[in-house]
């Protein structure tokens, strides 16, 4: 008898985590309810709301600070207004961008890797801040060398 519980166990343990992005009811009544993506941000720069947009999507990520890496290199983008939401991304790569200012940047609490390079047009004093305050592990475009 201690056998065969054991296994009804373990089957229901498979079935149900195999299942784990259905709605269930009971009598009609949500009694558990898969996590949806995150969706409540505000990004006005197109590129950049795609690349975190595929980003979220790609990390199954369903809260802001779930969000731990962001590749967007070469997408074109412009501005970081918005990014300031994602507090929890440790590795950034923004390369080969249209990129002037980078204040978005200054305000996330655990960056770990930035890449900036290819940004000619950047203002290099956020740069250097922001290289100050991780440690010096970001890339910065070769006009503002340090």
């Amino acid at each position: 008898m201690k056998n065969h519980l054991h296994t009804l166990l373990t089957l229901s343990f498979f079935v149900l985590n195999g299942c784990e992005g259905y709605l269930y009811t009971f009598n009609e009544q949500p009694v558990f309810d898969p996590p949806t993506l995150f969706t409540d941000y505000n990004i006005p720069d197109p590129a950049l709301k795609a690349c975190v947009a595929q980003a979220i999507l790609d990390q199954n990520v369903t809260r802001a600070n779930l969000l731990t890496n962001l590749n967007c290199s070469s997408a074109g983008i412009a501005e970081l207004k918005g990014l300031e939401i994602f507090t929890g991304l440790t590795h950034i790569n923004l390369d080969q961008n249209n990129l002037v200012e980078i204040k978005p940047l200054l305000f996330l609490p655990y960056p770990q890797l930035i890449d900036l390079e290819g940004n000619d047009q950047l203002f290099c004093a956020d740069g250097q801040l922001l290289a100050k305050q991780v440690s010096d592990s970001v890339q910065l475009p070769s006009h503002c060398a340090k």
